[in-house]
């Protein structure tokens, strides 16, 4: 399929989770897939798999917490291929904790990578954007936890819930210049976070469709709202989890 042709996608983390997922299927659809990591043999591998299918791809190591190196990767990804269409605002950390036990570095963690990650890495693409004045989309990846709260994982569904308003002020401000930004937001998936691509077992509690999500459901996702057969959306969020948050009070 050619839905991307010729477009140019920066998607951050970029490993066997949904980062992963979303690059392999936006170049499956005809993108030029810049594959964003702070580890440089996870995008270094990913990157490898979509060249293998003959697909270009561009791996790229970088901090998203630091301006300088979020500017670079933008800066790499319109060297290389001539301009940046779509942003995919993926990379995460999950640190457990309560609010009482939550170590302070791991709070400041969990919110520069979700939370100041997402706003980097979309003020330098939006500049860019706006720079080609050819439009653009920009897909958050927020969290069923940011809408509902989560137990022992303060951390992570606060800036989780945070990416659902920056998406919102996003969407605001950068819709004059053609530019549309959404969120996803997936339930737990089959596979860990940062960890290995080995699915879960048995079912999950409280989806009503009684699976754990696939990777390659919250990618299709994310493509089809990057798609122009999502053209006249913007400021709102996709929720790709079983039914999870149709069951909240």
């Amino acid at each position: 399929m050619n839905l991307f042709k010729e477009k140019v996608v920066l998607v951050t983390g970029t490993g066997p989770n949904i980062g992963g997922e979303i690059a392999r299927t936006f170049a499956a659809n005809g993108a030029r897939v810049v594959c964003l990591d702070a580890r440089s043999e996870i995008a270094a591998a990913t990157a490898k798999e979509i060249s293998d299918t003959g697909a270009e791809a561009l791996a790229v190591t970088a901090d998203i917490t630091s301006s300088d190196d979020v500017e670079r990767a933008v800066q790499d990804a319109v060297s290389t291929f001539g301009g940046l269409d779509v942003l995919v605002n993926n990379a995460a950390i999950s640190p457990l904790g309560s609010l009482i036990d939550t170590k302070m570095e791991d709070w400041h963690a969990a919110l520069n990578v979700i939370l100041t990650g997402t706003f980097l890495c979309s003020r330098f693409a939006a500049k860019q954007m706006i720079a080609q004045n050819t439009g653009g989309v920009i897909i958050n990846i927020a969290s069923t936890s940011g809408h509902r709260g989560k137990s022992g994982h303060i951390a992570y569904a606060t800036a989780k819930g945070g990416v659902l308003q920056l998406t919102r002020c996003m969407a605001m401000e950068l819709a004059a210049h053609g530019i549309r930004v959404n969120s996803v937001s997936p339930n737990s998936s089959g596979t860990p976070l940062a960890g290995s691509a080995k699915s879960r077992e048995g079912k999950p509690p409280r989806a009503p469709l009684g699976r754990w999500g696939r990777t390659t459901d919250q990618a299709q996702a994310v493509v089809f709202m990057a798609s122009s057969n999502a053209d006249f959306i913007t400021g709102t969020d996709l929720a790709v989890d079983g039914g999870v948050l149709a069951g909240r009070p």
